[in-house]
């Protein structure tokens, strides 16, 4: 009998326990591991009781304020990954502790809307217009992969990019898979972004189609920070993984950066590394003070013949900005998701001379903002 009564005690406490901390415990607004704001208690509306959302809503409440919520959130990781599960999941776990994101979509008629958008743009400056698609980082390291992986759409997505009538392709494949055999990182392994020296080399190769010399490697300083955790890590609950070394390549030649945003003062610094962000849990946000909707990169010592460039970008640019500023007097970043403005009418403000749009295949593949360009 005092068995059967240890074995109820027991199965209270493990039941009754999490109920009395979930109670207890103060809630948290932000996730440091997961890099997103938990969900808020819902408000009791008509709207939402109608809806039936109001369940929905205190489920994923409850979700996101379970105690021991990432603990449990690495467990179930863990046990997916012995299940034989890697390549099915959103998040793969490739070879050297490799972490990237699954493909999201095979669907690329939101690519082609934007290719073509942005082909139209180009065509009517009638400026020299290059696209730069930056190759997801599964499908470049695909060796790295388990077989069940599902395909990325990106060989699709760049026979669209060359169909192109106005817009120059960088193909960034080859230069890529040469870096690679060299043994350069070109991927974070918990982010999905370009390391420092794959904005490099996605630099040189858009120098090279422009019959640029190539940059030199010996040019840059390079300072490197420990402990970056990427969007890929946050998203994936494998919170064993080792962290990422963030790498700042000063170049010899003066970046002044300019940072405006609608109905704020603007911010200006003599460099495109705002290193305080370094303490910040989103260490990439070390480039540029991460996204922003309208920044302005200024090389002095640019020739009196150089002209000025337009970005229109995604965040791969943050990091990969700096790199373009050596050829251009200016360089004009503007994000789509964020700027509301005319871009023709701020081209003639800046004078601009060139056009680049620097994207990664993933994003584009969803970003619907290419309707903002006109």
């Amino acid at each position: 009998m005092k068995k059967h009564f240890g074995a109820a005690w027991v199965l209270i406490l493990f039941t009754a326990l999490p109920l009395i901390l979930f109670a207890l415990l103060p809630r948290r607004d932000w996730s440091a591991a997961e890099k997103r704001y938990l969900a808020e208690f819902p408000a009791l509306t008509a709207e939402n009781l109608r809806g039936g959302r109001e369940t929905e809503l205190l489920e994923a409440y409850a979700a996101d304020h379970f105690p021991g919520r990432n603990f449990f959130v690495g467990v179930y990781a863990c046990w997916n990954l012995l299940l034989g599960k890697n390549g099915t999941e959103s998040v793969i776990v490739g070879d050297d502790g490799v972490l990237v994101q699954a493909s999201a979509t095979r669907d690329l008629t939101q690519t082609a809307a934007n290719l073509e958008r942005f082909d139209r743009f180009a065509g009517a400056s009638g400026l020299p217009a290059s696209i730069v698609l930056v190759p997801d980082a599964g499908y470049m390291l695909e060796d790295l992969l388990p077989a069940n992986h599902l395909p990325y759409p990106d060989e699709e997505a760049f026979r669209l990019a060359e169909g192109c009538s106005h817009l120059r392709f960088i193909d960034l494949r080859e230069p890529f898979r040469t870096e690679r055999e060299r043994g350069r990182q070109l991927y974070y392994r918990t982010d999905h972004h370009l390391t420092s020296y794959g904005c490099f080399a996605a630099a040189n190769a858009f120098r090279a189609a422009s019959g640029l010399p190539a940059l030199d490697e010996a040019a840059f300083t390079v300072e490197r920070y420990s402990g970056f955790h990427g969007t890929v890590w946050s998203s994936g609950g494998y919170w064993l993984m080792g962290a990422d070394d963030v790498e700042l390549w000063i170049p010899s030649y003066p970046v002044r950066v300019t940072i405006s945003e609608a109905g704020e003062e603007e911010v200006s610094s003599d460099s495109p590394f705002f290193r305080d962000n370094l303490e910040r849990e989103d260490m990439y946000t070390v480039f540029l003070d991460g996204n922003h909707t309208l920044v302005r990169l200024e090389n002095p010592d640019a020739g009196a013949d150089a002209g000025t460039l337009l970005m229109i970008r995604d965040s791969y640019a943050n990091c990969a900005a700096s790199f373009f500023a050596e050829s251009f007097r200016r360089v004009v970043l503007v994000d789509l998701r964020y700027y509301r403005g005319s871009v023709s009418a701020l081209m003639t403000e800046e004078g601009v001379t060139e056009i680049v749009f620097l994207y990664g295949v993933g994003n584009l593949s969803t970003d619907t903002n290419s309707a903002w360009l006109y």
